[in-house]
């Protein structure tokens, strides 16, 4: 079987050699896709970590309030953490965000006109609706600042794109075992008679099959070695690029690309090479 692929391999070499530019090519857009995916999920898991909700407690609460207030807080069942952060502190970081401004503020430290508040992180913020209506219950919470549109928007999108990117991949796979079925396909009919030969003399069609499947996994093969080695050298260079303009989030680095992508890779390539052969030579068995 290895010796008959092998040998029509290097025989056919202009239909080899087009067969592995199209299987380089599409291998290469599976890739790219699946790194994108890859990356917006990664994004994604970002925002929902940083999402916060904030809650205000009342203006006139003592300090012993406001941590009774807190330590209600930590005990909802859908929160991760909470940081309590007093008026004098929110004074404080609010004189540092206006920088060189900040002397506007200068005489108003005995009227602080800022409220304590919580900065809670959520285990889930698909959640964060019962727990906001958990919060609004706790004596001493003025108000409860929920910026779950924003995030939830930017979840959808990214699923979006996940779904898009999955469509984007079998469409890709069709095209492409259409592709090199037709390439295939060629060879095999400049051996019909041999084929036909073969088959009146006993062979069976898996005998037959076979080395051509072997042709189709081998350009399968060739093509993820190429199209793996091109994403791979070029993956930095274009993450480099997209974060100097792009810098709230960071990108999945290389290294724990490297196996998802060259398993799912190599298999896309044999699915489609073998698939490809396959089916090319089905026509030809009939004799």
């Amino acid at each position: 079987y290895l010796k008959s692929a092998s040998s029509s391999f290097v025989r056919n070499g202009i239909m080899t050699a087009a067969s592995f530019i199209t299987v380089t090519c599409c291998l290469f857009l599976f890739g790219v896709f699946l790194l994108f995916t890859l990356n917006m999920s990664s994004i994604s898991k970002q925002i929902e970590d940083q999402y916060e909700l904030i809650a205000r407690i009342d203006i006139n609460a003592d300090e012993q309030t406001q941590q009774s207030v807190y330590n209600q807080v930590l005990t909802l069942d859908n929160v991760t953490d909470a940081h309590l952060e007093t008026k004098d502190q929110a004074f404080e970081n609010f004189k540092k965000e206006l920088g060189e401004d900040a002397d506007v503020l200068e005489g108003l430290e005995s009227e602080n006109f800022l409220r304590s508040s919580i900065k809670i992180t959520l285990t889930d913020i698909r959640k964060s609706d019962e727990t906001v209506a958990s919060l609004r219950k706790i004596p001493g919470i003025a108000e409860v600042e929920n910026h779950k549109d924003i995030v939830t928007n930017v979840v959808g999108f990214t699923s979006s794109v996940k779904k898009g990117s999955a469509i984007a991949m079998i469409v890709l796979l069709l095209i492409a075992v259409f592709i090199i079925q037709n390439t295939i396909k060629l060879s095999v009919f400049a051996r019909e008679k041999e084929i036909h030969i073969m088959k009146f003399v006993g062979a069976t069609d898996h005998f037959i099959r076979m080395p051509f499947v072997i042709e189709g996994v081998m350009l399968g093969l060739l093509g993820f070695t190429a199209s793996f080695l091109i994403i791979a050298f070029g993956y930095n260079t274009a993450i480099a690029t997209v974060a100097s303009v792009i810098s709230l989030f960071e990108f999945v680095p290389l290294q724990e690309c490297l196996l998802p992508l060259g398993i799912s890779m190599a298999l896309f390539g044999v699915l489609m090479g073998s698939a490809g052969s396959g089916l090319s030579i089905k026509r030809y068995l009939k004799v």
